[in-house]
């Protein structure tokens, strides 16, 4: 018997829906170990199988998507054929989201948590591992940001090609802001508590305001490659932009706002898109990107 293991396989970007905080987004960093016998090739499996299969499988299982826990008492209504529709209750309001099936994971558990996932994932992950390997482990582990400041935002990108175009998907992003080529934690901190658990729309891309209990809620639909989507969130839940939320468009967003709060200063933002990904704008102006 032996063991092979493959650190950061793969990032899932992702959000869930939790019982008090609403849609989170998230970013999980993969490790994997493998153990079983050797083959004819002395491998347990090979590292290109590994990435064509097994990261494959995963990013097809919960990356870019929503995952939604059914045991949960927040969970009002679940259907899955032939279209998502799914009514979630927290205590800032509902989420109510008419989407493919393609954009959802429906997990079994009362509440998303990185054990539980785990486990579903290794489940998944079983028809497509050859007979020698008799194990599996996963973890799945948050980037290590110290005391940096980051944000949980959810969006979707109609005009995207790929997975990017779900409505709900998500990540947990780090942001640096550099203030006349100074670091600041100050800003940094401000839209890290801005953008906490927040969704990102589009102006194009909203419909109207709902009232649900009393409650005011934004309405965001759009139709691109994989179909129709509808998505509602309550208002205090949202930050709308004047363009697409690429994290192109983000960083120069951010950077545009700051020059505005303190207009006789320079401002450098590098904001990133989950893990070791993003985009850098300066003095409201996209710079380069970075990947």
């Amino acid at each position: 018997m032996a063991t092979l293991f493959v650190d950061n396989l793969t990032v899932i970007d992702f959000s869930y829906l939790h019982a008090t905080r609403g849609m989170i987004g998230e970013s999980w960093i993969v490790d994997l170990e493998l153990t079983g016998e050797l083959d004819h090739a002395g491998m347990i499996f090979d590292f290109g199988l590994i990435k064509q299969q097994i990261k494959a499988r995963i990013d097809e299982c919960l990356d870019h998507k929503l995952a939604v826990p059914t045991e949960s008492p927040a969970l009002k209504q679940l259907q899955l054929e032939p279209s998502i529709d799914l009514v979630w209750h927290y205590p800032m309001g509902t989420i109510h989201m008419q989407a493919p099936p393609c954009s959802t994971a429906a997990i079994q558990v009362t509440k998303i948590t990185r054990a539980n996932v785990t486990e579903w994932l290794k489940g998944q992950l079983e028809v497509v591992l050859p007979d020698n390997v008799t194990s599996i482990e996963l973890i799945l582990r948050q980037e290590d940001l110290g005391t940096a400041p980051y944000y949980h935002y959810s969006h979707g990108l109609k005009k995207h090609d790929g997975n990017c175009q779900r409505i709900a998907h998500g990540h947990r992003s780090a942001i640096e802001i550099y203030e006349n080529n100074t670091r600041s934690r100050y800003w940094e901190k401000m839209w890290a508590d801005r953008w906490d658990d927040i969704y990102i729309g589009s102006r194009e891309d909203l419909q109207r305001t709902q009232y649900i209990e009393d409650i005011p809620h934004l309405v965001f639909a759009y139709t691109s490659s994989q179909g129709e989507f509808n998505l509602t969130l309550p208002e205090d839940h949202c930050y709308l932009v004047d363009t697409d939320t690429t994290v192109e468009l983000l960083a120069q967003h951010i950077a545009e706002a700051l020059t505005q709060e303190a207009p006789s200063r320079k401002f450098r933002v590098r904001a990133y898109e989950g893990v070791g990904k993003g985009a850098i704008a300066q003095a409201g102006n996209i710079k380069k990107a970075f990947y």
